[in-house]
Parts: structure tokens; sequence; C-alpha cells
């Protein structure tokens, strides 16, 4: 029962975190599923052309990721980059700073699109 509790507590935490990071996750599991699957029906020594079969699908699997990998690499890098990643970064494309405490707060810029300094809220609270 404690095995159970434990699977599920481990589901619980990948979901609240937003698991999935980049394009290639998907493949990646199905990849490891596959060749998981070739080295234990090889391992109980099954059928042969269930092995095969097995491992054809490791091998496409294989074939698609690193297809996938090279297209997203030549026109679409930020689809690499885990989602977390993404969306800070268009918060600080739109000119917003912050953390999870804080929440965002915007910035001022100049003309040249450089950061103005001035003091905020949060400085005076430090300041105190």
């Amino acid at each position: 029962m404690t095995e159970y509790n434990l699977i599920k507590a481990f589901f619980e935490q990948a979901l609240a975190k937003g698991s999935k990071s980049t394009i290639l996750k998907p493949l990646g599991w199905m990849m490891a599923i596959c060749i998981s699957a070739t080295l234990t029906s090889a391992h109980f020594s099954l059928s042969e052309w269930i092995v095969y079969l097995f491992a054809g699908f490791s091998c496409i699997t294989m074939v698609l990721y690193l297809i996938a990998y090279l297209y997203c690499l030549a026109k679409d890098r930020d689809a690499l980059r885990s989602e977390t990643y993404s969306i800070q970064k268009m918060a600080i494309q739109k000119g917003f700073v912050g953390d999870d405490i804080s929440g965002a707060l915007p910035v001022q810029r100049t003309h040249t699109g450089q950061l103005v300094e001035g003091s905020s809220d949060i400085d005076m609270e430090v300041d105190k």
C-alpha cells in the first residue's frame, strides 16, 4: 500500500509543478518505454519477432526524436526551451521584472532602451 501512495505522491508533484518542459519530452518518454520494453522482452527470452518489433519501435522513436530536435533547432529554438523559461523570457521582453512573492513589476525604460534607475516601494521597505 505504501508503494501506491509513493507513486501517487510522485504523480501529484509532477502535475503540480507543470512537468511538461519541452517539446521533446513526450518523445523522450516514448523512447524510454520502447527501450525498456525491448530490454525486458530480450531478458525474458520472448519470441524473437517481439524483441525485433520493440527494437524497431525504439529505432523509429530515436529517429523521430533526432528529426524533431534538428527541426526545432533550425526553425524554432524556443520550442526546445522549457515553458517556464519561455514565460520568463516573454515577461522580460515586455518589460516586467519581479518574482513569485512580489509579482510582476513594470520597468521604466528610456528612449534608448536602457533601464531607468529609481526607487520603488520595495526599496523603501528594505531601507527601513
